[in-house]
């Protein structure tokens, strides 16, 4: 474990050639600002834009940025499995690409993991983004408590931080957008410890979001349903795992 990294920046990139440049520099500049010996990993899901010509350019500056380049798109939840299983941090921290979550929240995300969590999300106190999708966002979280049990303010916050060999061991399903959901539900029953903070959040600045409002309501919806499904026949002894 000596010579094992202490935290892993990982992110799916798909078409953000407006922000990936400077979400990939802020990560770097973040973790050396610190004193963490760390990584940025990041899979481009299947981009067709400029965005892996720059994270080409950006390895050929960085060592410790890892590049992954998928040829087709997998999706958010594939695309970021691909991140985690090439880490090698003792902590992973997910993020998403777009520059709208502040890197600058790693210090106090790493100290409350450190306490003895497995887990450390982030919640958006103040969600920068339209007000149906503010609004959506509440529904959803709504939804997962009455659904799966849990409570978290913010389930669907892709800014949180694990412990690398737990998270690199995870079986994800997801391949779309539920995938910050699936890792608090498979933790939660999985009785690891878990707790939540307030983060920072911005505006997009570039680019366009990937979340097509109804065609993702129903995914996510479907994919609780799911979730629903294979809790009850956990707790009813029909399957061994979630």
């Amino acid at each position: 474990m000596a010579d094992q990294l202490q935290v892993s920046i990982v992110m799916p990139a798909f078409n953000e050639e407006g922000n990936i440049e400077k979400t990939v520099r802020d990560c770097l500049q973040e973790l050396a600002r610190d004193g963490i010996p760390g990584e940025v990993v990041v899979t481009n899901d299947g981009s067709r834009d400029r965005t892996p010509e720059i994270l080409r350019r950006l390895q050929t500056e960085f060592d410790n940025l890892q590049f992954i380049d998928l040829k087709e798109n997998f999706g958010y939840g594939g695309a970021m499995k691909k991140a985690i299983d090439a880490s090698r941090g003792e902590y992973v921290v997910t993020v998403d690409s777009d520059g709208q979550f502040d890197i600058g929240d790693l210090p106090r995300l790493l100290e409350k993991v450190r306490q003895g969590y497995d887990c450390v999300t982030g919640y958006r106190a103040k969600k920068k983004d339209t007000l149906p999708r503010v609004f959506a966002n509440w529904a959803y979280n709504l939804l997962v408590r009455l659904l799966c049990g849990i409570r978290f303010t913010d389930s669907q916050c892709a800014l949180k931080i694990f412990k690398g060999d737990i998270i690199r061991s995870l079986p994800i399903e997801a391949r779309g957008f539920p995938f910050p959901t699936e890792t608090l539900v498979k933790f939660s029953y999985q009785g690891y410890r878990i707790t939540e903070i307030p983060i920072n959040h911005h505006f997009r600045e570039a680019g366009e979001s990937k979340v097509k409002f109804f065609k993702t309501a129903r995914i996510m919806f479907t994919f609780l349903l799911y979730v629903r499904f294979k809790l009850f026949l956990h707790k009813n002894q029909v399957i061994y795992h979630l």
